[in-house]
């Protein structure tokens, strides 16, 4: 037998006249979780909140839940919210209350988020996201440009001759002084997705493959020399010495977002034990004295000048294509607009802005 009664009435006075002589299991629900079964109490966890609405608070609340999570727990959390640890945990208390969602955990493991506490992270992050581009679109309306403009970028870019990325940032605070460039470096898969998920308005990098959803506009060509560092066999070796059958028993440093491939297809080297998405890491391995790998000039230079690195066989250089994604679509802001003005003067030469899903 269930019986259901309201929350603000006693539950021993609604029992008193239920006969519990009889042999059978009586269920008493209340919205605050008190129940009868079989001659006991226990508690029973009431229904979760159904959100219907997000208000100023609840995007404190949010703001704050991001901070605790980029940070890494709440103690850390106290010097970029300005607040003590015991208001970090109210407020945290407080939003998981309010979405009835359990969001972290924390012990002596130290702090992690759940299944539902990551994904509340990555809508809140679209969410400030969007909230920003609403704040830039008004003021487009107004005849001025501000928020922010989110830009991707592989780690190899500074000191390239053919892509002063500086010289970019420099007409952009020129053009538009009011709109915050906030940059950071990925490889090329994250950055695509960073992009797609609204986290990302562009990115620059060597995209091996094209992503549907997105386009691409094409900007400078770049060259990789294969190198090897000392303590490596190659080290020692003139290049007159070195055939394609020594390079292919060369253990290799492999770019991740390549699938480990190395780009000359005639040269197949041993599986790779070791890959990295960055060219730091790619030179952290060939510095080792373990791997040869491929590297662009102004990530090389100041190695090859200490005498720590040194190209192998010239021959072995491939060109690789530097472009600049976009969300594909109809609706473009407008600092986005003013940011792909400025590149197309460093775009290739008879380049176009395309989705076509060429390899790289």
């Amino acid at each position: 037998m269930k019986i259901i009664i309201p929350e603000n009435q006693h539950l021993s006075r609604l029992t008193k006249n239920i006969d519990f002589s009889f042999n059978t299991s009586i269920h008493i629900d209340v919205s605050r979780s008190e129940v009868w079964r079989s001659g006991s109490y226990y508690r029973q966890e009431s229904e979760r909140a159904v959100l219907t609405s997000v208000s100023s608070p609840d995007l404190h609340l949010l703001r704050v839940f991001v901070a605790v999570t980029e940070a890494g727990g709440f103690s850390a959390a106290q010097l970029t919210l300005n607040v003590s640890q015991s208001t970090i945990s109210t407020q945290m208390s407080d939003l998981e209350a309010r979405l009835g969602l359990k969001l972290c955990r924390r012990g002596r493991s130290g702090f992690s988020l759940t299944d539902d506490g990551h994904a509340t992270y990555e809508a809140a992050k679209k969410l400030f996201h969007s909230c920003g581009d609403f704040v830039a679109d008004i003021n487009a309306r107004q005849g001025s440009i501000s928020g922010e403009l989110r830009l991707g970028l592989a780690d190899s870019l500074m000191g390239n001759p053919d892509f002063p990325i500086e010289r970019v940032i420099e007409k952009l605070c020129v053009l538009m002084p009011r709109v915050n460039v906030i940059l950071s470096e990925a490889d090329p898969l994250t950055i695509e997705r960073q992009i797609l998920s609204r986290q990302l308005h562009a990115g620059i990098h060597a995209f091996p493959n094209h992503a549907p959803g997105l386009r691409y506009l094409k900007l400078f060509m770049e060259s990789q020399s294969l190198y090897c560092g000392q303590g490596h066999p190659l080290f020692p070796i003139a290049d007159s010495d070195i055939t394609a059958d020594t390079i292919e028993k060369s253990k290799y440093a492999a770019r991740s977002y390549y699938g480990g491939k190395l780009k000359p297809g005639s040269l197949h080297p041993r599986p790779s034990t070791a890959t990295a998405s960055t060219m730091d890491g790619i030179l952290a391995l060939i510095l080792s004295g373990n791997f040869i790998g491929h590297l662009p000039m102004q990530t090389a230079n100041r190695w090859l000048d200490a005498g720590t690195i040194r190209p192998i066989l010239p021959r072995v250089v491939y060109d690789t294509l530097f472009e600049c994604a976009f969300a594909n679509g109809t609706r473009i802001a407008r600092q986005i607009e003013v940011f792909e003005k400025v590149l197309s003067s460093y775009c290739a030469k008879g380049s176009a802005s395309s989705r076509a899903s060429d390899s790289n």
